[in-house]
């Protein structure tokens, strides 16, 4: 009996003792492999924000304050933390922020197709996707610019800053909308961008058609009139270093953003309108009875 116990027992302390050299082995070593933290990561980590959006090109907050603090990283690429938290690292990091500050951004849809203006080319039944539907002959839709409506969009905001609404087009909750740009990279059409939130002009088309053909699916796109493009010269007529902030090319208005002053005159004279905030056009108010016929 005794010579069955015996070696269980040896084999049990055996076990134990190379266990414990083991342990301390790996804790000698850890202790001398080990690499100090610098203390300013946590406090960088703390004025972001913890989304983990990746729309400052790293794979989260935690990852882009490493480099804020280890390799002097642009402090002003966190489009969620915006300018409050640009302010914060730079005095935790002890840099002057200067004209650098974060520049708030914001979603934007260029389409005001929905499902009862536009036309189909044929009945999709697949998976309800725009990435899947835009797969099958380039969409059903007979613009083949316009968005699709199965909401892919609003599937890959993690802020809840989008909703479909009931004619199946993307609206922005403009007060959640942190511009992490999810959204723009969800849509496979291509009909959201990212732009600076103090411009509030944008036009609500992408469709690069003739206006003949761009109107046998959708009756709200741009026509390439180019009325806006005549309004904005005469804006900035006494402007030597302006010629215009906005201008027509492939039948698609399309404004330059670091020209724009928000002075909403392209937006009055669209005869559509297809430029927000369509609200201000003299067409829509007309038909509106805002302003005497």
């Amino acid at each position: 009996m005794l010579d069955l116990i015996f070696p269980s027992i040896w084999a049990v302390l055996s076990l134990t003792a190379f266990g414990a050299i083991f342990g301390l082995m790996l804790s000698f070593i850890k202790v001398k492999l080990n690499v100090e933290k610098n203390p300013k990561i946590a406090e960088v980590l703390d004025c972001l924000p913890g989304a983990n959006c990746g729309a400052c090109g790293m794979p989260g907050c935690s990852a882009y304050a490493t480099r804020i603090v280890e390799e002097k990283f642009d402090i002003n690429l966190c489009p969620v933390g915006g300018a409050d938290s640009a302010k914060k690292i730079a005095s935790i990091m002890g840099v002057d922020l200067g004209d650098g500050a974060a520049v708030s951004m914001k979603a934007r849809v260029h389409c005001q197709g929905g499902r009862s203006l536009t036309k189909n080319r044929f009945e999709y039944n697949g998976p309800l996707s725009c990435s899947a539907a835009s797969g099958v002959m380039g969409g059903f839709k007979v613009c083949e610019y316009g968005c699709l409506g199965f909401g892919d969009c609003v599937r890959a905001c993690p802020f809840d800053a989008m909703y479909m609404d009931g004619d199946s087009l993307p609206v922005i909750r403009w007060e959640k909308c942190t511009g992490c740009g999810f959204c723009v990279k969800a849509c496979p059409r291509n009909i959201i961008s990212l732009e600076k939130q103090a411009i509030e002009v944008h036009v609500i088309c992408r469709n690069r058609e003739k206006a003949p053909t761009m109107k046998l699916g959708c009756p709200v796109g741009c026509i390439a009139c180019k009325l806006c493009e005549k309004a904005c010269r005469e804006v900035f007529i006494n402007e030597p270093t302006v010629d215009t902030a906005i201008e027509v090319r492939d039948f698609l208005a399309r404004i330059d953003y670091d020209k724009c002053i928000n002075c909403m005159k392209c937006v009055e004279v669209c005869p559509m309108p297809v430029i927000h905030p369509i609200t201000k056009s003299k067409v829509y108010l007309k038909k509106n009875s805002e302003v005497p016929a």
